[in-house]
């Protein structure tokens, strides 16, 4: 994914270049911009009884930005995508480990507001989005024999729609090129889907569902790299 992301964004760069001035400054106006995601340090849903549901989590290189500059208001896309393996104590401290993959995808809608238009703008704003998360997984057996509660496969999804405020300040230090970090917390809602399958009893398996609001702050919600171009006369 992050291979595949780099290559369009400099296809895109690439064709688009033609289309801009060749000599603009630090406080040239530009009409598009189109960035990657550096890096972010974040919360995550939390899965089933997670303990340490409240622990923070960073990432690289693993989503886009995509925006419509109109004066000091920008409209913007972007979306994160993260998988990586992970454990966790499932209820309580000494109880049972999870360990498995988690995937998260979340894609938003928004906009950004300049409070300045110079090289260092401070800028507001707010995205509404779309977020699934899935979490597939199962219990360490050494930990499922110790606890007696025997080893099962478990699968869970979150399907749901966020509301971010957010707060950033960009730097435009290099013509065409932007350096944006943001912080935000998603507000989000979503329809839970709980599956557990036991080992050894094949057959068996057990459903629940649930709709949860969860607030899942993002001190690091995005730290990108933006390149803008389409420079507005």
């Amino acid at each position: 994914m992050r291979k595949l992301l780099l290559s369009v964004l400099a296809i895109i760069s690439l064709t688009c270049e033609a289309q801009t001035k060749s000599h603009a400054g630090n406080g040239t106006p530009y009409s598009y911009s189109i960035g990657l995601k550096a890096f972010s340090y974040e919360e995550f849903p939390k899965i089933l009884d997670q303990t340490n549901s409240d622990s923070f989590r960073s990432s690289a290189w693993n989503g886009f930005i995509l925006k419509y500059n109109d004066n000091q208001i920008s409209y913007r896309l972007s979306g994160n995508f993260y998988s990586k393996a992970l454990s966790f104590r499932n209820g309580c401290d000494n109880c049972e480990i999870l360990a498995g993959r988690l995937n998260d995808n979340h894609i938003k809608l928004g906009f950004e507001k300049n409070l300045t238009y110079n090289s260092i703008q401070p800028y507001f704003g707010i995205d509404i989005g779309i977020k699934r998360s899935v979490f597939n997984g199962s219990t360490q057996n050494n930990e499922a024999l110790l606890n007696n509660s025997g080893a099962y496969n478990v699968k869970t999804e979150k399907n749901g729609l966020s509301l971010s405020p957010l707060l950033g300040i960009k730097l435009n230090l290099i013509n065409h090129f932007t350096i944006a970090a943001e912080s935000t917390v998603d507000i989000y809602y979503s329809y839970e889907r709980q599956e557990k399958a036991y080992k050894d009893a094949p057959g068996s398996r057990t459903l629940n569902k649930y709709y949860k609001w969860e607030y899942l702050l993002k001190p690091v919600g995005m730290l990108s790299l933006q390149y803008n171009f389409g420079e507005v006369y």
